[in-house]
């Protein structure tokens, strides 16, 4: 046996790089080492880096998945926050931001054979959506059910009216 054959990027046959099977001890720990960074560099807050975990970043992992739909008359947001109770929501629009906050809560015990295992979790969550000009915040509306909290902003008067034709005039 050659000290070639034992390197894992190397097949058999020479420079070709060696096909990696679902059980492949290398590819784990790359996945491993590759998730430890990407946990450390979320912990940073470097404004606007791909690795800071804001909005858009590929670390962005806020715990609430949001849709947004805007029409003429209204925007509707509608965000997933499984295992919140509806008393630790925080919904508010501030600054041209509708921002929904939730508290998370979670207190088990178990006693089998003897053993007991008591654990507690908890964990808060929030995401910033930002707004189109010309809403109404003051009719603005919340419900929650199953897990799902939906929010109705309408827009103003002069915001639904849509857009204003400008005529032509040749010179």
């Amino acid at each position: 046996m050659r000290v070639t054959d034992l390197i894992p990027w190397k097949s058999a046959r020479g420079s070709e790089p060696a096909v990696r099977g679902e059980r492949d001890a290398v590819a784990a720990l790359q996945n491993d080492v590759n998730r430890a960074f990407a946990d450390f560099l979320r912990l940073s807050n470097v404004p606007f880096s791909p690795f800071s975990g804001g909005p858009g970043s590929f670390l962005d992992n806020s715990g609430i998945q949001v849709d947004v739909a805007e029409t003429n008359k209204e925007v509707k947001v509608s965000a997933e926050l499984p295992g919140v109770d509806e008393a630790d929501i925080d919904v508010r629009v501030s600054d041209g931001m509708l921002v929904i906050s939730g508290e998370k809560k979670a207190d088990r015990e178990v006693d089998e054979n003897g053993y007991i295992l008591h654990e507690r979790s908890f964990g808060r969550v929030e995401r910033i959506v930002p707004l189109p000009d010309g809403i109404d915040a003051n009719a603005a509306q919340a419900n929650f059910k199953s897990g799902v909290l939906n929010v109705t902003i309408p827009k103003t008067a002069e915001a639904q009216s849509g857009a204003k034709r400008i005529p032509v005039r040749s010179n």
